[in-house]
């Protein structure tokens, strides 16, 4: 029964992983905090849509994108892969210990990781093109958010 348990335990987490990289997918660039979102927090390049950036804030930051573009597209493959390889291992016949898949759930942890470390270096950038203002206007959009996250939660709480 314990194998079960921690089988599935496998399989959700990477089911929630996979899901998580690619609902993170946005247009042009793609990863966490890169065009959406990870889970419980709003996309900050969504975000800056609400924040009428001027059209050299667009500029900069569209090659702020660009410059990360080809690390994050890496990080990506590997962490597709890494997913794959650990799927095969999950389907295949016989018998399978949690301690035959470490090396794996490391290694997407890991990559995990450093698309998220990626992700906040961009933010960074993107953070320093804002204006006082805009970085005010982007924090009480971001509260709004929570709010409603927090909302949502307590009616499904309140369903089940």
């Amino acid at each position: 029964m314990k194998r079960v348990g921690s089988l599935g335990a496998v399989l959700i987490a990477m089911g929630l992983g996979t899901l998580a990289v690619y609902a993170q997918a946005g247009p042009g660039l793609h990863g966490p905090m890169m065009g959406g979102a990870p889970a419980g927090i709003m996309s900050p390049l969504l975000l800056l849509r609400a924040l009428d950036l001027t059209a050299d804030q667009h500029t900069l930051i569209q090659e702020i994108k660009t410059d990360h573009r080809a690390a994050v597209q890496d990080l990506l493959t590997q962490l597709h892969a890494a997913q794959d390889n650990l799927a095969t291992k999950l389907f295949a016949p016989g018998t399978l210990q949690e301690s035959q898949l470490m090396a794996d759930t490391q290694q997407i942890s890991q990559l995990h990781n450093q698309l998220t470390q990626e992700g906040i270096r961009v933010m960074l950038e993107i953070r320093a093109v804002l204006t006082p203002d805009q970085l005010a206007r982007a924090a009480q959009l971001n509260q709004q958010m929570q709010s409603i996250r927090t909302q949502m939660r307590n009616l499904f709480t309140q369903a089940g």
